[in-house]
């Protein structure tokens, strides 16, 4: 399993390699030389196409306080349409311009027409791609914010704070405060938004644990044994009900699994089939404890102080980036590349402990 996903990765990997060489030699020039200042910008892009929840989560402080020390500021953010909801939740004015997810040459040229030139550009991925690269080209920024190493052309040079080792690399949110203190911004407020509040509020979820066995890639979904030792040890726990938090198109296997596994108990479903992002984040904030893989619901864990157990692989960059940040969230990182490989000994320990100190 571990083999067959490293060759593909490997191959998907050199194919962009290849096409970011080739962007590289189309887009990339030297940085502007003017000091980075946002008073001085009348029109910023954020570039969150290929964002889901938990990026929204992460960002939304940050888009709250550009908007709220910077009010002569165009705040453009671009984002798939499955968001829009959930960034309109955010304090602040902007304006929201929808795109795919891959946006091909000429809807990638009509988006930035429909923008017009831009002071400011941020797109905080590495190893950006030849079609990423052309967002930047078109909309002709004087300062650029990635987390690219290697593009020239960027003015922050934001990748200098990730690291591989456990620790030092900063926390993506840290990297946006970077943005703004760099930029002149000092006094911001670093709370979480907290997404579609009045719907949680309202919410009948009581005494359910939501479980998140997979993630967005191959690389993120525990094998059914892992699952059993979560779903085992949740129910030990008198009174507590339990819930699989599954996109649709993985309902059908996850409905037999339990149909084979658990049968006879009432107290294990799956969760309903949630309609849209607001669904989501209301039955992730929702819930009395979160436990699954990396995901964007630990994230709305985080933001409403649920206590989330999040499994990570042992990419210490990710981990240091991407972990939730939380009193309540506990974030592991197991010494594997893939989730299916996880050690369930050590998972079910480490699952007492998180279920001793919160239940």
């Amino acid at each position: 399993m571990d083999t067959f996903l490293n060759l593909k990765h490997g191959l998907f990997h050199t194919r962009d390699l290849v096409r970011g060489v080739w962007g590289r030699l189309r887009y990339d020039h030297q940085p502007s030389d003017r000091p980075f200042d946002l008073s001085c910008v009348k029109r910023a892009v954020i570039n969150r196409i290929d964002g889901k929840i938990g990026d929204s989560v992460c960002f939304a402080p940050f888009l709250r306080e550009l908007s709220k020390h910077c009010p002569g500021m165009e705040i453009v953010i671009l984002a798939n349409e499955s968001m829009r909801a959930v960034y309109n939740q955010i304090p602040g004015n902007f304006k929201l311009v929808m795109c795919s997810k891959r946006p091909h040459g000429r809807e990638v040229l009509n988006i930035c027409k429909r923008i017009g030139a831009c002071d400011f550009y941020v797109h905080l991925v590495e190893n950006l791609r030849s079609r990423e690269l052309s967002f930047i080209h078109y909309l002709d920024p004087v300062w650029v914010a990635t987390l690219d190493p290697n593009l020239k052309m960027d003015s922050l040079r934001l990748s200098r704070h990730i690291s591989s080792v456990r620790g030092r690399g900063l926390h993506i949110t840290q990297i946006l405060n970077c943005i703004l203190s760099e930029g002149g911004i000092s006094d911001t407020d670093h709370s979480y938004v907290r997404f579609f509040e009045r719907e949680v509020a309202l919410s009948r979820i009581r005494n359910t644990v939501g479980i998140v066995p997979y993630g967005a890639s191959d690389r993120r979904r525990l094998s059914d044994e892992s699952l059993k030792v979560i779903i085992d040890r949740i129910l030990k726990l008198p009174g507590v009900n339990a819930e699989i938090f599954v996109a649709p198109g993985e309902r059908s296997r996850l409905k037999d699994f339990l149909s084979a596994n658990y049968r006879d108990e009432p107290r294990i479903a799956l969760a309903p089939l949630l309609l849209g992002m607001r669904d989501v984040f209301v039955h992730a904030a929702s819930y009395r404890a979160i436990i699954g893989v990396d995901t964007g619901t630990a994230h709305v864990a985080a933001s409403y102080g649920v206590p989330a157990f999040t499994i990570y692989s042992n990419d210490i960059a990710n981990f240091n980036r991407w972990h939730a940040v939380s009193d309540s969230a506990v974030n592991i990182s197991y010494d594997c590349s893939t989730y299916y490989d996880i050690d369930n000994r050590k998972l079910d320990q480490d699952l007492a402990a998180f279920i001793a100190s919160n239940f």
